[in-house]
């Protein structure tokens, strides 16, 4: 089997610090995959090469198969920052209705979509109030319903549970 992720090598350097410093790994079809690290320890950066934001200083990279530089790579891919950003006067269905026409689905199959996604994250009863007023916890789950749309074949988490109660760190 193939991996759908294969790192070797890799190295990121900014002036005066080396952020990523040879790190190698392959992630297959089915696995999950954690990095555990202290803070500034290289996890994010290693997350924002892979997804082509911030540039390797030395090292490979294979995504599915082909050059992780790839566009048609990015349709398969779902990313959760770790800030991620959110309309604060949108509803979560709106949102995620708005995020569904970016990524080119489908109209017909919207609705669908978007009740499942919101249903898998537990956030149906929320799905028509305005995003302002939640916590952070439920604006997480908000981001991780919109990864969902897409279905897609790598998930790219970082602090997925940051500001979640104990049952959505379950639900992660």
């Amino acid at each position: 089997m193939e991996p759908i992720l294969e790192i070797v090598e890799l190295t990121k350097r900014y002036p005066g610090v080396t952020a990523v410093d040879d790190v190698s790994f392959e992630v297959y079809p089915g696995e999950v995959y954690g990095f555990l690290g202290r803070n500034g320890a290289g996890k994010t950066t290693t997350m924002k090469v892979i997804l082509d934001l911030v540039k390797p200083t030395d090292g490979e990279l294979r995504l599915f198969g082909n050059d992780w530089r790839d566009r048609r790579n990015r349709a398969r891919v779902g990313y959760l920052p770790e800030f991620p950003v959110r309309y604060p006067y949108l509803t979560p269905k709106e949102y995620l209705r708005f995020s569904a026409n970016l990524l080119g689905i489908k109209r017909k199959r919207l609705k669908d979509l978007v009740d499942d996604v919101l249903e898998r994250v537990e956030m149906k009863d929320s799905a028509r109030r305005r995003m302002r007023g939640f916590s952070k916890g439920m604006l997480q789950r908000v981001g991780l319903a919109q990864v969902l749309l897409n279905d897609p074949d790598l998930l790219i988490l970082d602090e997925p549970t940051a500001g979640l109660d104990p049952l959505g760190h379950r639900l992660v």
